[in-house]
């Protein structure tokens, strides 16, 4: 399994048999995903920070879409939604946030998304047995740096990526990993990873190199 940062929170996972674009931005939203090819895209909320489906390359046909809570097996991976919240200082009034979580090639992870507040116990429930934990520290719409070390620290899986920063602004990143401890590892453009690797006694921090 092949895991690849596409820039802001947009994030794919390749595995033997589907790649799964995660969160895609429109241009709008600033810089350029390099339209990935994808068979799976999942949305957390209407956003062009979160929705840019049409960058997405179509895999073998039109990739399938989804936007909302629910159970899904596509292609060998299972895919589950439950709602989430987004800050309540963004005054969306009805706009709801999806949490996924993902399961493939014995490997179970999840892409955090636009959450806003700390994980309630139905997000816990789904998110208690993730390995790897790919989550957005520096969005407006989303947790801050150290909001965002809070849940990975109770969420507690092998390893952590962090999404959704700018590299060229260290602050964001420097604050996250000093909340979050862990093995932080050196920046890698992209990073493979099978189910012995995701057996550790200690947190990983993986820094990946977006490719926008």
């Amino acid at each position: 399994m092949d895991i690849t940062w596409l820039g802001n929170a947009a994030t794919r996972v390749r595995t033997r048999t589907a790649a799964v674009v995660m969160d895609p931005y429109d241009k709008s939203a600033g810089g350029t995903m390099g339209r990935p090819d994808g068979h799976i895209i999942t949305i957390s909320h209407d956003d062009p920070l979160r929705n840019g489906i049409t960058g997405v390359a179509p895999a073998d046909g039109a990739p399938i879409v989804l936007r909302g809570p629910g159970e899904y097996e596509i292609r060998g991976v299972q895919v589950e939604g439950v709602a989430g919240a987004l800050k309540e200082s963004l005054d969306l009034s009805g706009v709801r946030s999806t949490i996924w979580h993902f399961a493939a090639e014995d490997l179970r992870w999840a892409h955090l998304g636009g959450l806003g507040t700390q994980p309630t116990k139905e997000q816990m429930d789904l998110l208690s047995d993730v390995d790897i934990v790919i989550v957005p520290i520096a969005l407006s719409d989303a947790l801050d740096p150290k909001e965002a070390a809070r849940a990975v620290r109770h969420i507690e899986p092998s390893i952590v990526i962090p999404v959704g920063y700018d590299p060229a602004e260290p602050e964001a990143l420097a604050a996250f990993l000093a909340a979050v401890g862990g093995k932080q590892e050196a920046p890698v453009s992209r990073f493979s990873i099978s189910r012995r690797g995701a057996e550790s006694d200690e947190m990983r921090v993986i820094l990946l190199e977006a490719r926008a």
